[in-house]
């Protein structure tokens, strides 16, 4: 019996949005045996820099690890090579399910804040807060009957549960793990927990480029300058995660002005040239001590990509 349409929901939103907290521990670190694994790049030794733009935005600035992470269109392509199979699946089962809606997604803007606030007329607006306009549309709610439920995540472990549905086996981890092996099969396989390497690498080089001497020589610079317009703050990110921002909804008037000096600051002294100049070279490094990786992860991506158009293209 066919039930009326539901949205695939809110529990498959990571796929949407590529989130990589989705399995991982709440502050963005990965969990399970990995967890305790030494650092994947060695950076006792800093990196020579080759060059040092003067940047006065994000917008346009582009690292070595991007050619091997998700961007916000093939996270959409993916979303829906893996709605359309899903979907599929759940229709042979007797249920009737639709695609999420296509999110816009966040990473870009994600990216484009990576150095923190960079552009002066952002700053007067938002401070340190986003466009709520830039955002996509919030998820569907989740509203699946236990036997959808069922179908389309599988078992739980730990709980008795039925393992056919009107007559037929369910796939082990439902319809939705049978979709992501139908895109991922054409790929080389890659253990679970690297399938966010790129990211994890990239949030790696992020923090470790923080270390570095001659962006804690920029961070100096940054720091006096703010302190000559009134404010204290040891780096760019201590006024991102002022708590006094954080914790409103919207900017402030006193988030703003703390904002606009943020940016001039960093214009004055080339902050995000030199962060980012800093990273690149930081980058370079972790792509070439984890190569064989990379490449893996990034043809496993082309090959799901090929075979989400595949499933667009059939549907």
């Amino acid at each position: 019996m066919t039930r009326g349409t539901r949205l695939l929901g809110a529990a498959l939103l990571c796929a949407a949005l590529g989130l990589t907290g989705c399995s991982s521990g709440a502050d963005g670190a990965a969990t399970g045996d990995g967890a305790d694994e030494a650092p994947p790049v060695d950076f006792k030794t800093p990196p020579a820099v080759s060059a040092t733009p003067t940047v006065s935005g994000v917008v346009e600035l582009e690292l070595p690890l991007e050619a091997y992470a998700w961007t916000d269109a093939e996270i959409r392509t993916r979303q829906q090579g893996e709605d359309l199979l899903a979907a599929a699946c759940m229709r042979s089962y007797g249920f009737d399910l639709e695609p999420r809606p296509l999110y816009r997604g966040d990473k870009a803007l994600r990216d484009a804040r990576r150095y923190g606030v960079s552009d002066p007329a952002t700053a007067s607006r938002f401070g340190y807060h986003m466009d709520p306009a830039a955002r996509g549309p919030k998820p569907p709610e989740e509203n699946y009957t236990p036997a959808e439920s069922l179908v389309l995540f599988g078992p739980q472990e730990g709980r008795p549960a039925a393992r056919k549905q009107n007559g037929k086996e369910i796939p082990k981890g439902g319809c939705w793990a049978k979709s992501l092996r139908d895109l991922a099969s054409e790929g080389p396989e890659v253990h679970p927990d690297k399938e966010e390497f790129a990211d994890q690498l990239g949030g790696f080089t992020f923090q470790e480029s923080q270390k570095d001497p001659r962006v804690k020589k920029a961070f100096r610079a940054w720091a006096a300058c703010m302190k000559e317009r009134g404010y204290s703050y040891a780096n760019p990110m201590a006024a991102v995660e002022d708590r006094r921002f954080t914790e409103s909804a919207t900017a402030s008037a006193e988030e703003i002005r703390v904002a606009e000096a943020d940016v001039a600051c960093k214009r004055e002294h080339n902050v995000i040239g030199i962060w980012y100049a800093v990273e690149v070279a930081y980058q370079e490094r972790a792509v070439e001590e984890n190569q064989e990786l990379l490449d893996t992860l990034k043809q496993r991506k082309e090959a799901i990509l090929r075979a989400a158009s595949r499933a667009g293209a059939s549907n």
